[in-house]
């Protein structure tokens, strides 16, 4: 079977996204650890077909559908179908989406998922997007993704509104098991203050529509910042993918600019080292 332009896309950017400093990582793990991690991902996936389970009968408890998910017989025509009615990624930033516009929250799609407005598209897990979030509109948010089956407590929104720590608000969606970092606008943050001034429409095609993402600047900016953090090549390849696509239009001394108030010279220096190899 021939493999679309879309799924050729979709292999290499999750081959891209291997990094050997991650497998290093793996490898030098115990194997108790491994084990570990193994198993909560599959405790992961077993809460998801539990829910959805227990959508299709309400009258089942938390414990039979759980028996079910782990004893019931390998079915192909059974996981056929269970993939084809799961959201897939787009649908699920769509509903985000959905629900900060509800709510009237201003936004701005970063991560991967910008990306895909100004570099090459690559295969992603991580939704993430900053917001503007008022206290007196902290509760319409919460109702507003209570409905798209998404729980998070008003509560739980403020206290990590208040703490100095820059923590996101994590969104759990209940029917896919995908996750959204909301990460707050906080007093004192200038460089998220410029992006979300500086934030732009771009249409990203269906079911996404137009959406406000960061601009290539600010998002380069973010890149050289989590680089400096965790020296993931990936963030060279995403940065080097929007330098070849937006070309002579990119805003090189705002760059620089914001470079220089973060002290962040020597780690551009080095990224646009790597990026003339």
């Amino acid at each position: 079977m021939a493999l679309s332009e879309r799924q050729k896309r979709q292999i290499a950017g999750a081959v891209a996204e291997v990094d050997d400093a991650q497998i290093a990582i793996w490898r030098e793990m115990p194997t108790a650890r491994r084990a570990q991690l193994a198993l909560s991902m599959i405790h992961a996936g077993e809460r998801v077909g539990t829910y959805r389970l227990r959508l299709r009968q309400p009258g089942m408890s938390q414990a039979q559908a759980l028996f079910h998910i782990r004893k019931a017989p390998f079915n192909w025509n059974e996981v056929k179908d269970m993939a084809d009615e799961k959201k897939d990624f787009d649908d699920f930033t769509r509903t985000v989406i959905d629900a900060l516009e509800e709510a009237e929250i201003d936004y701005l799609i970063g991560g991967a998922v910008g990306l895909w407005a100004w570099g090459e598209p690559r295969t992603t897990a991580d939704f993430d997007v900053v917001i503007d979030l008022p206290t007196e509109r902290i509760v319409a948010l919460s109702e507003a993704l209570r409905k798209r089956d998404f729980l998070v407590p008003p509560d739980v929104i403020l206290d990590l509104l208040l703490s100095p720590a820059d923590l996101p608000v994590n969104a759990n969606h209940m029917a896919t098991g995908l996750k959204a970092e909301m990460f707050l606008l906080k007093s004192g943050d200038e460089l998220r203050y410029s992006a979300l001034h500086r934030r732009m429409l771009a249409d990203m095609g269906p079911p996404l529509g137009e959406v406000y993402v960061h601009s290539p600047e600010d998002l380069i900016l973010y890149k050289v910042l989590y680089y400096s953090l965790s020296q993931q090549t990936k963030h060279i390849r995403d940065i080097s993918s929007i330098v070849k696509t937006i070309g002579d239009d990119l805003e090189i001394d705002y760059i620089r600019r914001w470079v220089a108030h973060l002290n962040l010279e020597e780690v551009w220096q080095d990224v646009w080292e790597q990026l003339e190899k």
